[in-house]
């Protein structure tokens, strides 16, 4: 799958954080970084494309990778976000309390 490609689809959409369901917007994708704009505070964000790049190889290797190992290994910044963007992508599934994302390709 390139990754890349299905994070750029997602650039014009709102998407909502997990648990609380705080919505966002992916107001564009670059070669370095997804911006959103949270509306709760209206101001956005950069998420560095390497916290999502290196969190999404995380998940395809081990099958599952919960938010508190992206905020701990990844994205201390922007945990919930970069969990929300994951969970578009296809063949990634969660749960929420705890949150965890789980990655499997049906045979």
């Amino acid at each position: 799958m390139d990754l890349w490609g299905e994070i750029n689809q997602l650039e014009g959409k709102i998407i909502r954080t997990l648990d609380q369901r705080k919505p966002f917007e992916v107001v564009d994708v670059n070669d370095k970084a997804v911006i959103i704009k949270p509306f709760v505070r209206g101001i956005e964000r950069r998420i560095p494309r390497k916290e999502i790049e290196e969190s999404y190889r995380e998940l395809v290797a081990l099958g599952q990778l919960s938010r508190s190992q992206i905020m701990d290994l990844y994205s201390p910044w922007n945990p919930a976000f970069v969990t929300a963007i994951l969970a578009e992508l296809p063949h990634v599934t969660h749960t929420v309390r705890p949150i965890i994302l789980y990655y499997k390709i049906e045979k």
